[in-house]
């Protein structure tokens, strides 16, 4: 960094609502140059919009979607083709939208950049977000689109069904319009994406000086491809394993060989879910396999986003891989035996208390 810029940023800091004018006169230069420098700072992240915000420390931000869940749970059998008595619940979903709200559960300071309709659905998201502790700096609108809704079918026993996603809105979520937000993405601490952002999205996104580190969920099989530009940069990645082998593009590889390839292809860690035969975590130096807890499961919407929220979480708080593991796999747990996505008591002292009682 040039020392005029080192200047200009202890000026802001000094003046953080001063115009360009006034900071021009304090440093002795032009108007013109200070516009060029902050413009430049914005772009690396090191000064956030308008007023010149500077980034707080350990800043967690997560790129992806949101959405209304509609869930229906029958109270028999299930009977494909025929009408369930059963009960139906509404509530605040999205697999990026998850994340932030398990990590601000889980104490962080998080932002949530998304797409939502100019619609009342997408009204009420944007108060759920605000109620659960989201910031919501980065939520786009596009008076165009619906807000998306995601519909599912669960069984008597709470294991999914059928579902369907009506998420066309998030192919909204182009450079273009996440230009707008590049000092938020660029100055995260911690940048956590989800595949269902569009895939010329995550190519730009691999493109940017990212100062933070950087976690990607892989979502599905079919959508898990689109983070292949992003694999030299992650620091954790969370897969299953039809999801590695579709985004490797080796459709016979094992568990093993599938975590060493992504290895090899630059990710540093690997969360490979087990599904209910629990969670590998590897690196490069070891490997840890944990079974999943038993836990009478009311709904599996949402473990898989409370899993990585709980990597994160341990993580950042320096717990060894087993640890990590042991917390990941209890956070997706008691998202099982919630009726919520985000389960209410999903804070570390409760996960921690959990673990130990279990």
């Amino acid at each position: 960094m040039k020392d005029i810029e080192h200047q200009l940023l202890a000026a802001v800091r000094r003046h953080p609502m001063a115009t360009q004018q006034q900071l021009a006169n304090e440093l002795g230069i032009s108007r013109e140059s200070v516009a060029a420098y902050i413009s430049r700072l914005m772009k690396s992240g090191q000064i956030l919009g308008k007023g010149y915000l500077l980034p707080e420390p350990r800043h967690v931000v997560v790129l992806g979607g949101a959405n209304v869940d509609i869930s229906g749970r029958s109270t028999a059998a299930f009977i494909p083709g025929d009408s369930n008595p059963g009960s139906v619940h509404q509530s605040a979903g999205g697999v990026g939208r998850n994340i932030a709200e398990n990590l601000v559960r889980l104490g962080h300071d998080v932002s949530l950049v998304t797409m939502l309709g100019q619609d009342t659905h997408g009204d009420w998201l944007l108060r759920q977000m605000q109620q659960a502790g989201i910031q919501t700096g980065g939520v786009l609108r596009d008076p165009d689109c619906t807000t998306g809704t995601y519909l599912a079918l669960n069984n008597a026993a709470g294991e999914l069904v059928a579902a369907i996603a009506a998420m066309a809105i998030a192919d909204a979520l182009t450079p273009e319009r996440l230009s707008a937000v590049q000092p938020l993405l660029v100055s995260a601490d911690i940048l956590v994406v989800e595949a269902n952002v569009p895939e010329a999205t995550l190519a730009w996104l691999a493109s940017l000086p990212l100062r933070g580190s950087l976690y990607a969920d892989a979502v599905s099989t079919s959508k898990a491809p689109r983070l292949r530009p992003l694999l030299p940069k992650l620091t954790g990645l969370k897969v299953n394993l039809s999801e590695a082998r579709a985004l490797l593009g080796e459709p016979d590889s094992s568990t093993e060989a599938a975590a060493k390839d992504l290895l090899a292809r630059g990710v540093q860690q690997v969360m490979l879910s087990l599904g209910n035969k629990g969670l590998a975590r590897v690196d490069a130096n070891e490997t840890v396999e944990l079974p999943s807890y038993s836990v009478d499961i009311v709904s599996d919407t949402g473990a898989g986003d409370a899993l990585l929220a709980g990597l994160i979480h341990a993580q950042c708080r320096g717990y060894d891989a087993h640890q990590q593991t042991a917390f990941a796999l209890a956070c997706a747990a008691i998202t099982l035996n919630s009726e919520h996505a985000n389960a209410p008591q999903l804070t570390e002292q409760q996960v921690l208390e959990w673990i130990a009682q279990h």
